[in-house]
């Protein structure tokens, strides 16, 4: 298996290629058959994908598939961009969300209870 620098996995950016503990995934075959849609993958092309895709809880078939497009290994030394680093959603965005949804409870608890 070959093993390539986060360089050259941030030059392979626009060819698809992306990071998932350690092991350099080319899924370009597989961005329309993607459940998320496209831009899911897209988003982390040439970056570490791993925060990102353990978060979303993938199954272990989705696991399988993804077994398909591994093209090598990171170089564990080699240093990676800023922008490279692990994705994942950020902590305000996070926080926003649990808002959205203790909202909406409590406006479904106050009608239920009015009545």
């Amino acid at each position: 298996m070959s093993t390539y620098t986060w360089q050259q996995v941030a030059q392979n950016k626009k060819n698809g290629w992306l990071v998932i503990d350690g092991i350099v995934y080319d899924p370009t075959l597989y961005l329309n058959q993607h459940p998320g849609g496209p831009a899911v993958l897209q988003n982390s092309f040439g970056k570490d994908a791993t925060r990102d895709f353990n978060q979303t809880g993938h199954t272990s078939g989705a696991r399988q598939i993804l077994e398909k497009y591994k093209i090598g290994i990171v170089d564990k030394g080699s240093p990676q961009e800023s922008w490279q680093v692990g994705g994942g959603t950020p902590a305000n965005a996070q926080l926003f969300a649990f808002l959205i949804v203790a909202i909406v409870i409590v406006f479904i608890l106050l009608n239920v209870f009015a009545k």
